[in-house]
């Protein structure tokens, strides 16, 4: 198949469009992401070396999710503009009808359907299985691990509040540490000149504190004491956390061979989102079709709209296989005969199916000359 100037014109307009939309929507939610991981960080929560592998992890997590959607999205403007600038008329002019427009469309669409395939397939499985290694890493990391230097460190267990005034990182040792804990309704309060990690004959660890003032009790009791120290061992009990994998690591050949019904939902969702983004490819063409006064963005609303609503009752559709509502061969396919015979309605309707034949493109070059 011999590709036209104008193929190859409106494909590049397409891709741009789509890859601007994807990189654009990838910023946004990857700096959401990064908000939450950083504050997950300073709270303790995870360890700052995994802040970049779940950053990682969340890129491409995202960008599966994002795809169908920058798809939508990149169709939409790119055809939009060519409306708006009345070149869809001087190239309806030319004898090129909207059924040929479906050529350099499919030049993005199709490659990107089997991208995703591929990353649904193969990809998310090892994205899933990765987050679930690092998620267990991290649990089976020591708190004291997690404490930042300069700052207030809250425990997870117990309500206590250390704080590391500096480090070195040479001996790794810490200076001037502040530690704080209830114990049995009473006060304690451990001020240390410096704290490091060690490790007896037995391998069990502890957090060492040197030079320090230990304080028992309540202001005003009549039983505080004062304990000085040279040195004082606090043991730093070794957690091991297996990782949890969910069906959604599960290699294809696993979840066709399995009867459960999370496993089938899992199976027919990996299907169903390259599926979609075909669907919608075919659906955002006559959705993109604007008056020249319309406005650039005139259906970029409606068709967000029935994105959500099409992506949302996908979602609905897999927890009625997993709540076992449906049968599996109903499964999740209905949605998208639904949006099947949607797409084939709104194309007969802008003129782009059957109605070519009878003389609707003719009006149809007439129409958008005039109004331009």
């Amino acid at each position: 198949m011999k590709l036209t100037i104008i193929d190859k014109y409106i494909a590049k307009e397409l891709l741009v469009s789509c890859l601007s939309v994807l990189f654009i929507l990838l910023l946004i939610v990857l700096s959401t992401e990064l908000v939450h991981l950083l504050s997950w960080v300073s709270q303790g929560f995870i360890p700052l070396p995994a802040l970049i592998p779940y950053l990682i992890n969340s890129l491409f997590e995202f960008a599966v999710v994002l795809i169908p959607l920058s798809l939508l999205m990149g169709i939409l403007i790119a055809f939009g503009r060519l409306y708006r600038d009345s070149e869809m008329a001087a190239i309806m002019s030319a004898g090129i009808g909207p059924l040929q427009w479906y050529r350099p469309l499919m030049m993005v669409a199709v490659p990107a359907t089997v991208l995703l395939l591929l990353l649904m397939m193969f990809v998310r499985p090892m994205l899933t299985i990765q987050r679930a290694q690092i998620t267990a890493e991290i649990k089976s990391t020591a708190e004291v691990d997690t404490l930042l230097v300069g700052q207030f460190n809250r425990a997870s267990k117990g309500g206590g509040v250390l704080f590391l005034e500096s480090s070195d990182k040479d001996s790794k040792q810490i200076d001037n540490v502040f530690f704080e804990q209830r114990r049995e309704g009473r006060t304690h309060v451990d001020l240390a000149a410096s704290t490091s990690s060690h490790y007896n004959e037995d391998g069990r660890r502890y957090m060492v504190m040197y030079d320090g003032t230990h304080y028992v009790g309540n202001a005003g009791d009549a039983d505080f004491r004062i304990i000085k120290y040279k040195d004082y061992g606090v043991y730093v009990a070794k957690k091991q956390v297996a990782a949890h994998f969910s069906e959604k690591s599960k290699s294809i050949a696993e979840l066709w061979h399995s009867t459960a019904p999370k496993d089938q939902a899992e199976l027919q969702w990996r299907f169903s989102l390259p599926l979609a983004t075909i669907i919608v490819a075919f659906m955002a063409l006559p959705l993109s079709r604007t008056d020249p006064r319309s406005g650039r963005y005139a259906k970029l609303a409606l068709a967000l709209i029935l994105y959500l609503v099409y992506s949302n009752f996908l979602g609905v559709a897999q927890t009625w296989i997993v709540q076992e509502r449906v049968p599996l061969w109903v499964g999740i396919w209905w949605v998208h005969l639904i949006a099947i015979i949607f797409t084939f309605y709104l194309l007969k309707r802008s003129g782009y199916f059957l109605g070519l034949r009878s003389g609707g493109f003719s009006s149809k070059v007439k129409g958008v000359q005039s109004g331009s």
